[in-house]
């Protein structure tokens, strides 16, 4: 059993006119008072708390995480990438890992919060407030499962604190002329045997996750190169195979060549290396800055104003919900162009309006200055 560290303490029972109060004072100086009607029931109560100060007075804040992550591994099944991502969330609030779970009164936590909202980050850059939301939901989610599955706590210290502000459910995307100019450059370093150029030209025209990039291996791609499997993804309808564009074929085919069917595919990368990929090509392509997120709301919002449905589009994109892609993949006008698409071919049935493309790249590539392009998409 742990040692009551000094601090943890319980005084009474004190006689105040019909009642018997005993004081519970805990290591961080907060004090609860308890009120009972009888002498012995407040020397009762007192040997309890005194017991329950014992049992978890010596349990540290990072021992406490640990638990949770032994809980989260074994207990729930969690995936190890969202397991690794929930222990690194919580040690971004709690800092002292030393710090005594009883310690953890709502006042230290606010001092935390604040503490956290003006550190900066590895850029140099307060948190976003996306950010902030999910370390805090993280925390409080950790802070229940210490009061309700442990006993470690009496109450969620956490639960008074609320960010302001409001999420930001779409990132950045190119426009048409500028995603045009970056698949023009990404080609061109595809062709000169980049795989960060292929890695990123996934990311844009199949809209894979970074992380369903860089764990792919040989075996996934398919039916000589037609098929691209994605297993083991985020979500259960991550799960997926999708078809190969013509243009990203010989590509892939060429970076399978010669490497074993369990090998990766594009090689043994952290996914951050498609983001930097896709930056990479924006700077040499002169455009707009974007991550390798940002490809698959590129990707979303093509397809939809192309005529595509919401649960098309979500499933290529591996979202259990069209709600999701929705809500921060498409950009309102994709959805609403969509529509009038939808629209206009319903009315339009049967009448000759000339020739309809149904691709993602763009018809102005028929321009004499984008010959390259349209050489490659038919």
């Amino acid at each position: 059993m742990a040692r009551r560290r000094d601090g943890d303490r319980v005084l009474g029972p004190y006689h105040e006119r019909d009642k018997w109060r005993i004081v519970v004072i805990d290591r961080g100086g907060e004090r609860v008072s308890r009120f009972f009607e009888a002498e012995g029931e407040a020397r009762k109560a007192k040997h309890i708390a005194e017991r329950d100060l014992e049992e978890i007075g010596g349990m540290t804040v990072l021992e406490a995480i640990e638990a949770y992550e032994m809980h989260q591994r074994e207990d729930k099944k969690d995936k190890i990438r969202s397991v690794r991502d929930t222990v690194y969330r919580l040690g971004l609030l709690f800092t002292d890992g030393d710090t005594l779970v009883s310690g953890l009164t709502p006042k230290r936590c606010e001092a935390l919060y604040d503490d956290l909202k003006h550190r900066p980050t590895k850029y140099d850059k307060p948190f976003a407030v996306d950010s902030l939301k999910n370390i805090v939901a993280e925390a409080k989610t950790f802070m229940n499962w210490c009061v309700s599955d442990r006993g470690w706590l009496r109450a969620n210290p956490l639960m008074g604190i609320k960010v302001e502000g409001k999420r930001r459910h779409r990132k950045p995307q190119l426009r048409e002329d500028e995603a045009r100019k970056w698949v023009t450059k990404a080609l061109e370093l595809a062709d000169g045997g980049d795989p960060g150029a292929v890695a990123a030209l996934v990311a844009l025209l199949m809209a894979f996750r970074a992380s369903e990039v860089v764990k792919r291996v040989v075996r996934d791609l398919d039916d000589e190169g037609h098929i691209l499997v994605v297993e083991d993804a985020k979500t259960p309808a991550g799960n997926r195979r999708m078809k190969v564009p013509l243009v990203l074929r010989p590509l892939l085919l060429s970076l399978a060549a010669g490497k074993q069917p369990s090998e990766r595919l594009f090689g043994n990368h952290w996914r951050d290396w498609v983001r930097k990929a896709v930056v990479r090509i924006c700077r040499l392509a002169g455009v707009p800055t974007v991550t390798a997120h940002s490809m698959r709301g590129l990707h979303s919002t093509l397809a939809m104003a192309a005529g595509e449905s919401s649960h098309a589009v979500a499933a290529a994109l591996g979202h259990e919900s069209p709600r999701t892609t929705l809500q921060s993949y498409a950009t309102v006008e994709s959805v609403a162009a969509g529509r009038q698409q939808r629209v206009a071919s319903l009315l339009f049935r049967g009448v000759s309006r000339g020739p309809t493309r149904r691709n993602i790249v763009p018809q102005s590539f028929r321009r004499n200055e984008n010959a390259a392009l349209r050489r490659r998409f038919p």
